[in-house]
């Protein structure tokens, strides 16, 4: 068997209902799905076997961005104004593959600024609420 593997982009990444979608992608230089898996201690029986501990998962939207502060339609502003609201999005990290991955996240404002004469980035993160859901049709 042949190994596959996918290199990012083009994609797209948007964030918020259809009808009200800002989008980030021409803003993004990096962008992943993170899960996280915590799990409890099991628990030893009287029978000499063990119970499993709880095991619970949360995932994080993780990347950075290039801040557009002050621009038009600025992004970096966007997610300053709606920051701690939760909101749809719809990630798709290369469309000639099909697939993406929505769900809803928590809005988190970003870093605002940074070395002069460069183009700054901020790092984001932005947790999800309820698993995602990985589909097709980009």
């Amino acid at each position: 068997m042949a190994v596959e593997s996918i290199t990012i982009g083009p994609g797209t990444l948007s964030i918020g209902a259809t009808d009200k979608l800002t989008t980030f992608e021409s803003q993004t230089t990096s962008c992943k799905l993170v899960p996280s898996v915590d799990k409890g201690d099991n628990i030893p029986v009287l029978s000499g076997e063990e119970v499993a501990g709880d095991r619970s998962e949360s995932f994080t939207l993780e990347g950075t961005f290039l801040q557009d502060f002050g621009s038009t339609g600025s992004r970096t502003e966007w997610l300053f104004m709606h920051r701690g609201e939760q909101h749809p999005f719809v990630y798709v990290p290369n469309t000639a593959k099909g697939k993406k991955v929505t769900g809803t996240l928590t809005v988190e404002a970003v870093e605002i600024g940074g070395d002069v004469k460069s183009k700054p980035t901020s790092d984001f993160e932005f947790s999800l609420i309820g698993p995602p859901v990985i589909g097709t049709g980009v």
